[in-house]
């Protein structure tokens, strides 16, 4: 009996995880149009110039998904097996199916691929996909910190913004330079292996042990190019779309709207998105207009992304069933 109610209480308690992202979403969207009427942003959609946007993304797209598949090839073989890009590229493409509606179900799809693949276990795989999906968080923070140290303030509330972004830049660099030492620490010192070892950390620790700060650096160098692809995209949309941002405000701020995006309270990177663009740029244009252009770039970009997977997903799945094949 009382296993059935343990049952019963953790499918209870995994139904709302599951739907936490989608009250997220809609309540953001909620506050969002207690502020902004529909029509007043049904009438700034009419003015996207659609064809002109995918000109823009889909190329962008492409640059996107080579580079990501390029790090996460350089990152598998230098911690885990020897692995060729194309070989990468179209699960890359396919399981970003799946990010559309969860990045971390995208990330742990490719995990799984790369486990079946190269027959290394899932959780030091994994281990690499952390270890990636930390440097892509520090590369918005590196962006974000040089347009921290170029942008000028224009009001006495952005100056604060400015000043509490600082702050917070300092301490999550501060972090890195932590974590990276406790690594370190873990390579040299056999006391400090084995309490990592003995630790929750232990099955995911793997790529972060062996890592050295130029692993770090390398991975920051090869994943760059994707933000500064994107600040060029967002400019040249955004002036399609009649809207003028600075580039360096764009440097400052874009990173932040990324990270929002990646915030596992939404579905499909909806509505943390779209608050992020309300809150840093609003005073480019009206609200409506900047709720447009963010759904419509959202959505451009998400849609490029998905056919990419399409033309891909085929292959990657006759990959699979040859895998399914190969055990047999």
């Amino acid at each position: 009996m009382a296993d059935a109610d343990s049952s019963r209480a953790v499918g209870t308690s995994g139904r709302w995880r599951k739907a936490l992202p989608f009250a997220g979403t809609l309540f953001i969207f909620a506050l969002i149009f207690w502020r902004i009427p529909a029509a007043r942003l049904g009438a700034a959609l009419e003015k996207v110039p659609v064809l002109k946007f995918v000109g823009i993304f889909l190329p962008f797209s492409l640059c996107y998904w080579i580079i990501d598949s390029f790090c996460l090839t350089w990152v598998v073989r230098r911690f885990n097996a020897e692995l060729r890009l194309r070989d990468v590229m179209p699960i890359r493409a396919s399981m970003n199916l799946l990010a559309l509606i969860n990045s971390n179900l995208g990330q742990g799809g490719v995990a799984w691929y790369l486990h079946r693949k190269t027959g290394v276990p899932f959780l030091q795989i994994l281990s690499s996909i952390l270890f990636i999906a930390l440097m892509e968080i520090y590369q918005l923070l590196f962006f974000s910190t040089l347009g921290l140290l170029f942008y000028r303030p224009q009001s006495i509330a952005q100056s604060r913004v400015v000043h509490v972004l600082r702050a917070a830049d300092a301490a999550a660099w501060l972090l890195l330079a932590a974590i990276i030492a406790l690594f370190a620490q873990a390579r040299r010192n056999e006391s400090v292996r084995a309490w990592i070892a003995n630790s929750r950390l232990a099955s995911i620790a793997g790529t972060f042990v062996a890592a050295r700060p130029i692993d770090y650096a390398v991975v920051l160098g090869i994943k760059a190019p994707n933000f500064i692809l994107s600040v060029v995209a967002h400019s040249f949309a955004l002036a399609l779309f009649g809207i003028a941002i600075p580039v360096a405000r764009l440097m400052l701020f874009l990173p932040l709207v990324f990270v929002a995006a990646a915030l596992p309270i939404a579905v499909a990177h909806l509505g943390t998105s779209q608050a992020a663009w309300l809150l840093f740029f609003s005073g480019s244009a009206p609200d409506a207009e900047i709720l447009a252009y963010s759904l419509a770039a959202h959505f451009t970009f998400m849609l490029c992304n998905g056919v990419i997977g399409l033309f891909y997903l085929p292959r990657a799945s006759r990959e699979l069933t040859a895998l399914d094949a190969a055990e047999a």
